[in-house]
């Protein structure tokens, strides 16, 4: 039997899946010392329950997923409003670096998926599927590359084994990231900034509350969608060049380019309230999109390679969790930003852009704002990975 849920019911149960996991970090306390994200449990924990449901009683729920996409751009278009563009022009330097590290970490993740598929007695395509295709590519990469292996290679069933893999690395990041911050945390007794009463993403969530109203939450919405706005026009423009952009990378680099731009009329308008429901908006988007995105796994498609896909997972889990504690957090500089974005690395490596900000924004509720590090890593995700994996997964598809 299936079940398929509209926009309102997936909505509805997105909603229930981000407070089950709410429920069930508040009442662990190894939940929350690693830093485990409220929406990765409760989201993991429903799509186990419909993966039993058709396991057992072979009944489908399938779901409407038209707002995870604009939840993520509310998401991001509400960072940048927050982001200094000075702060950009200032962190150019671990802009690059980062992306010098991703670029060494999809190599890396091809050569593994390639070695353990040959090892499986696969075609090396297969193993790249298994890596930067499925894991830093994500599953719009995978969708995008899986038809073209059919065709030139002949390879059968790419997009499941694509798929599955995305799903494992999603899981696994959530699992790793947390844990990876808090080793290099307690490692080198690194602290987060001092606390403020400014209600900032990234800010702890010990902090006090702010007064609220309905005019500064308008106001809010309104600034995200003079953002969104831009952004669409960001994406045409640079579209036109041929080169393909996600609209949330646009969308942060309109908020970033808008974010300090307030009209000088109407004085009664209070911008600190609204900033505060920026931030509101942020979370609540950020909490919807990856409660939506983890519910909605289909964790029985792995199929005839579950054998190998586990196999490749733990490799790639093990890379990993060394690349980012003996590189990417040295290279960084080696201080508490620096041990935020090697967690958030793990997002980028085995999840999607989407993952890497629910794992730093539940190590920053924890320790403190890491706001440098909350615009770097998703700039170096949009801007330049997508571009380099596509060119490295064209280049190991050719190995023989």
């Amino acid at each position: 039997m299936r079940i398929e849920a509209d926009v309102f019911a997936t909505t509805t149960v997105a909603m229930c899946a981000f407070f089950l996991g709410y429920a069930i970090v508040m009442r662990s306390s190894f939940l929350r010392r690693y830093s485990i994200p409220e929406p990765m449990v409760g989201g993991a924990t429903f799509a186990i329950l419909f993966a039993l449901a058709y396991t057992l009683f072979d009944i489908e729920v399938t779901f409407d997923l038209e707002r995870r996409d604009t939840l993520l751009v509310y998401f991001f278009a509400a960072l940048g409003l927050r982001f200094n563009p000075r702060e950009l022009i200032a962190n150019r330097r671990p802009l690059l670096i980062l992306a010098a590290l991703a670029s060494l970490m999809i190599l890396t993740q091809n050569v593994a998926g390639i070695t353990v598929a040959q090892a499986f007695g696969f075609e090396p395509q297969v193993g790249v599927v298994a890596g930067s295709m499925a894991l830093t590519g994500r599953s719009g990469t995978t969708v995008a590359w899986a038809p073209i292996f059919h065709e030139q290679f002949g390879l059968e069933g790419m997009s499941r084994l694509g798929a599955a893999v995305n799903m494992a690395g999603l899981l696994a990041a959530c699992a790793i990231g947390g844990p990876i911050a808090r080793y290099l945390i307690t490692r080198h007794g690194l602290n987060g900034p001092r606390r403020t009463a400014d209600a900032e993403l990234g800010f702890s969530r010990h902090e006090d509350d702010v007064s609220l109203d309905h005019h500064a939450f308008l106001l809010a919405l309104l600034r995200i969608h003079a953002v969104v706005l831009t952004g669409l026009l960001l994406k045409w423009a640079i579209d036109f060049t041929g080169i393909l952009m996600p609209l949330y990378v646009t969308c942060l680099v309109g908020g970033i380019l808008l974010g300090n731009v307030k009209p000088r009329f109407a004085d009664g308008i209070r911008w600190s309230a609204s900033d505060q429901c920026l931030t509101l908006i942020a979370y609540v988007s950020l909490g919807l999109f990856y409660s939506m995105a983890l519910m909605s796994l289909q964790l029985w498609t792995a199929g005839e390679f579950l054998y190998f896909m586990a196999v490749v997972m733990i490799v790639q889990i093990a890379i990993t969790i060394a690349f980012s504690i003996l590189l990417v957090f040295r290279a960084m500089g080696g201080d508490y930003d620096s041990a935020v974005v090697a967690a958030g690395f793990a997002g980028i490596s085995l999840g999607s852009t989407a993952t890497t900000m629910a794992i730093m924004t539940a190590i920053t509720n924890e320790y403190g704002r890491a706001h440098r590090a909350l615009v770097i890593v998703p700039l170096t995700c949009g801007i330049s990975v997508d571009i380099i994996n596509s060119f490295a997964i064209a280049a190991f598809a050719m190995l023989h």
